[in-house]
């Protein structure tokens, strides 16, 4: 079985054990961060165009949220815009896009489709990322079609930026992108 599907098998089983403890499907919020962030849509896409080696998904009801945090949704070249731009000041460059990415794009077949599975999404990136031009065409794509679709571009933000309020500050939480995480899952949570 290829890397790609061992993953999105245990995510699977994942949603599917805390549905059979009894969590229904709009208490969960799947939160996943660039490459996680592509296993999160990756769960989404199996939901509609479920991978036969895998167990099938089913959901009584949508899952409550969707958070993509940085996704990594160009997985190899060109390498033009803010991956050249931004490379300097970002945690990951070309180099690491072209040798992980090549990697999974190796056994992928078709594209992943969206349909609302999911009753929100929130993706955020940053400005400062060598992901951001991929970030931003991602949510023009997916906008469309999922009405409840909040986006962030944090200002000056780079991979993930928002970690690092919580490894390098004393008070976490003072950045840009934070409160507005913490305060949308906590409405998920809510209503």
């Amino acid at each position: 079985m290829p890397l790609t599907h061992v993953l999105l098998h245990q995510a699977v089983l994942a949603v599917r054990h805390l549905i059979s403890t009894g969590v229904q499907p709009q208490n969960i919020q799947v939160v996943g961060d660039s490459a996680g962030a592509n296993l999160a849509l990756a769960l989404m896409s199996h939901l509609l165009h479920p991978v036969p080696e895998i167990p099938q998904l089913f959901l009584s009801s949508p899952l409550r949220g969707v958070y993509l945090m940085s996704p990594w949704v160009a997985l190899g070249g060109p390498y033009t815009g803010s991956i050249i731009t931004n490379d300097p000041n970002d945690i990951i460059g070309p180099g690491c896009i072209e040798n992980w990415g090549g990697l999974v794009l190796a056994s992928i077949k078709d594209k992943p489709s969206m349909k609302p599975y999911v009753e929100r999404i929130l993706m955020s990136g940053g400005d400062a990322e060598v992901l951001s031009d991929s970030i931003l065409r991602f949510a023009d794509q997916i906008a469309p079609h999922h009405s409840s679709l909040s986006f962030v571009m944090e200002s000056y933000g780079v991979h993930n930026d928002h970690y690092f309020d919580f490894l390098l500050r004393a008070k976490p939480g003072k950045g840009e992108l934070t409160p507005v995480i913490v305060a949308w899952l906590a409405e998920g949570f809510e209503s």
